[in-house]
């Protein structure tokens, strides 16, 4: 579809700039697209392999808590999980990647008090640092799945911007850009054959 302008030279000047300027654009939009697209293909590799480990650790950490409940006096091992024994504190940063703002939340985390009991075993040390291991591990996790939404919207808008330029705004400038040179030539033409009529007139 013509753009709405007046043909003439200035026009066609403007058009041919514009138009060089939308190819550009759309060669590094292109580029960028598909550098896009490879790191989010690596991302999703990443994100099975992540919560594929994560998924085993927490069966694991599941496993583990029911051989020490087996082991112990219930009273004790009640009193032990209903205690908060580990002091959590979360940061968050906003980090970017190809000018895309990522959200990454970190955990700090601490002994809040000492364990209740003398007679607990060193293994519930063992159990609560691997919970901290798999909180930790949990939030990476969803640090990278983030990472991998805000990668495929960026993808999809930028996918949206080459297609209106590559179907869109290109063919529409270069259509214009013919319609324009055929009116000024038709113009010239018309220029010519009337220099040629009025000189046979003065003859």
């Amino acid at each position: 579809m013509k753009l709405k302008v007046n043909p003439n030279r200035m026009e066609l000047l403007k058009l041919r700039k514009r138009l060089l300027l939308a190819k550009r654009g759309h060669k590094l939009l292109k580029d960028k697209e598909e550098q896009l697209l490879i790191e989010f293909r690596s991302l999703i590799k990443r994100v099975k392999e992540e919560r594929k480990s994560v998924e085993e650790e927490i069966l694991e950490f599941y496993l583990d808590a029911l051989k020490m409940k087996g082991l112990m006096d219930e009273r004790i091992w009640k009193n032990f999980i209903e205690k908060d024994f580990l002091k959590a504190t979360f940061s968050q940063d906003i980090k970017r990647f190809f000018n895309i703002p990522v959200t990454e939340i970190s955990l700090h985390t601490s002994y809040d008090k000492p364990l209740p009991d003398h007679s607990l075993s060193p293994y519930h040390y063992h159990l609560l640092e691997k919970a901290k291991k798999i909180l930790k591990k949990m939030l990476f996790l969803a640090f990278l799945e983030n990472k991998l939404i805000s990668f495929a919207t960026e993808i999809e808008r930028t996918r949206r911007r080459v297609n209106a330029l590559e179907y869109v705004l290109i063919p529409n400038i270069e259509e214009t850009i013919r319609f324009i040179t055929f009116k000024l030539n038709e113009t010239e033409r018309a220029s010519l054959v009337m220099l040629k009529h009025i000189q046979l007139i003065r003859e």
